[in-house]
This record gives C-alpha cells, sequence and structure tokens, in this order.
C-alpha cells in the first residue's frame, strides 16, 4: 500500500500521468472521465495534487490513508493489489474529506 502511494506520488512529481492513471481505481478513472473528456492521462496534471510522500499510514482491512504534509490519498485493496481511491484530499471539520480525485 505504501508502495502505490509513493510511486503515484512519483509519477505525478516527474508528469508521467500514464504512471499515475494507471494506480487509480477504475471509479476515479471513470469520475475523471465523467467531469473532463480529456481523460485522466490530460486531466490529472491540471489538478494541482501535491506531490510530497506519505509518511503517516494507516490500514483498515482493505482500505488504507495514506498521509503527507499537505495532501490525504484514500486507497483501497482489489484483485490486482492497492489502488488509488481519493487523491488531493483535504478533511472539511466533522465532514467527509473533500478530494480533487474522488472514486468514492
Amino acid at each position: 500500500m505504501q508502495q502505490t502511494a509513493s510511486r503515484f506520488v512519483d509519477a505525478l512529481a516527474h508528469n508521467d500521468s500514464s504512471v499515475a492513471c494507471s494506480l487509480l481505481a477504475q471509479q476515479a478513472v471513470r469520475r475523471i472521465d465523467d467531469l473532463r473528456p480529456e481523460g485522466c492521462e490530460k486531466t490529472l496534471p491540471t489538478l494541482s495534487i501535491p506531490v510530497d510522500r506519505p509518511k503517516d499510514v494507516s490500514t483498515w482491512g482493505d482500505t488504507a490513508q495514506a498521509r503527507s504534509d499537505r495532501d490525504t490519498l484514500f486507497l483501497r485493496k482489489f484483485a490486482d493489489g492497492w489502488r488509488i481511491l481519493g487523491a488531493g484530499c483535504t478533511p472539511q471539520g466533522e465532514g467527509p474529506y473533500r478530494c480533487k480525485v474522488d472514486g468514492t
């Protein structure tokens, strides 16, 4: 899980949206595609997702959260491994996080 989160932010940092999009859960890719017809690879770099490496990781069964100083990633374990379900997420007080990429 930590490896998936790190690979995702590294891909964003190196402008490799192909790799970053491949690490997203299908729900997240579909949501991006629904919002912008350009698709994931062209849209993801425009979202200004922080590229800080995760420092704190919490796992609950097949779900996980990876936090850095400026971002929170949400992940889920699928048959083919861990995938990013939410990225560019910020807490909203007692409410749910607001995510720039939201596959929930």
